[in-house]
C-alpha cells in the first residue's frame, strides 16, 4: 500500500513538472515572437534610414554643385512622416538645414530676376562688367501688409499651411505644420479686382463671401512657382489675404489673417 501511494505521489509531481514546463515553453514562445517582431521593425527602420541617408547625400552633392532646385527635388522624395520617428533625428536636422540652404540661394536668384539690377558699370582692360543689385522697395507705403499672418482654415488637418510672414524688403516665408518652410520674394501693387472669393473672417466660420481687393501681392517662390494674393481690410479692421481660389468644393484655397 505504501509503495502504491509513493508511486502516485511521484506521478503527481511528474505531471506538475510537465505542466510547468509547458507553461515555460509557451511563455518562451511569446518572447521569441516579440523579439522577432522587434528585430523585423528594427531592420525595416534601418532600411528606411539607409535609403533616406543616400537621398540626403545626393542632395548635398547637388547643393555643392550649385544645383539648388534639383537638390530640393531630391529632398522632396523623402517622406517627412519618417523623419518624425525615433532614430531619424539627425536626418531630420540635416534635411531642414539643407533645404534652408537651397532656398536661400534660390531666393537670391529670384530676387535678382524680380527686382532687376542697377549701379555703375565699369570696364577694365579685361572687359569685366560689375553690377550692384537693387533692393525691393515695392512695399514702401504698404507697410500695413507686411508682418505675420496665420492660416485661417488651420482646423483642417489636411492643410499644411501654418503661418506666413512678409518682410518689408519683400521676402516671404511660409511655415508649415510639418516643420518645413517655403521661401519667396514678393511685390505689391494697387488692385481694383472685385468679386474675389474669401471667407467672412468676422464670423469665425468657413462661410464664404466675395470681396473687393485693395492690393495684389505677387509672390515668386524659390522653386519658381508664382502665386497671387488679394489684400483687403475686413469689417473688424483686420488685414486679410486671399488667393481667391476655391478648394474642396465649398472652401477657399488660401486665406491668411494678421
Amino acid at each position: 500500500m505504501m509503495t502504491h501511494t509513493h508511486w502516485l505521489t511521484l506521478l503527481a509531481v511528474g505531471l506538475a513538472a510537465s505542466g510547468l514546463a509547458g507553461c515555460s515553453s509557451s511563455l518562451s514562445g511569446h518572447q521569441v515572437k516579440d523579439a522577432l517582431k522587434q528585430a523585423q521593425s528594427s531592420k525595416k527602420t534601418s532600411g528606411k534610414t539607409a535609403k533616406d541617408e543616400s537621398i540626403i547625400k545626393a542632395a548635398q552633392e547637388l547643393n555643392a554643385d550649385g544645383k539648388y532646385k534639383k537638390s530640393n527635388q531630391k529632398l522632396s522624395t523623402i517622406n517627412l512622416t519618417d523623419l518624425n520617428k525615433k532614430g531619424f533625428g539627425a536626418l531630420k536636422t540635416e534635411f531642414f538645414s539643407l533645404q534652408k540652404s537651397n532656398d536661400k540661394f534660390l531666393l537670391k536668384k529670384n530676387q535678382g530676376k524680380t527686382t532687376g539690377t542697377s549701379g555703375t558699370t565699369s570696364q577694365a582692360s579685361g572687359g569685366t562688367t560689375t553690377t550692384t543689385p537693387t533692393t525691393n522697395h515695392s512695399f514702401d507705403g504698404y507697410s500695413k501688409y507686411t508682418g505675420d499672418y496665420y492660416f485661417y482654415n488651420d482646423d483642417d488637418g489636411d492643410r499644411q499651411q501654418e503661418t506666413l510672414t512678409i518682410h518689408g524688403d519683400g521676402t516671404v516665408v511660409q511655415n508649415n505644420n510639418d516643420g518645413s518652410a517655403f521661401h519667396g520674394t514678393a511685390t505689391i501693387k494697387n488692385s481694383s479686382a472685385t468679386g474675389v472669393l474669401s471667407y467672412d473672417v468676422t464670423t469665425g466660420t468657413n462661410d464664404t463671401k466675395t470681396i473687393d481687393a485693395n492690393v495684389e501681392i505677387d509672390v515668386t517662390w524659390s522653386n519658381g512657382e508664382h502665386e497671387a494674393y488679394y489684400g483687403y481690410t475686413s469689417y473688424d479692421d483686420d488685414i486679410v489675404l486671399t488667393d481667391g481660389n476655391s478648394y474642396d468644393g465649398d472652401l477657399v484655397n488660401e486665406v491668411w489673417m494678421q
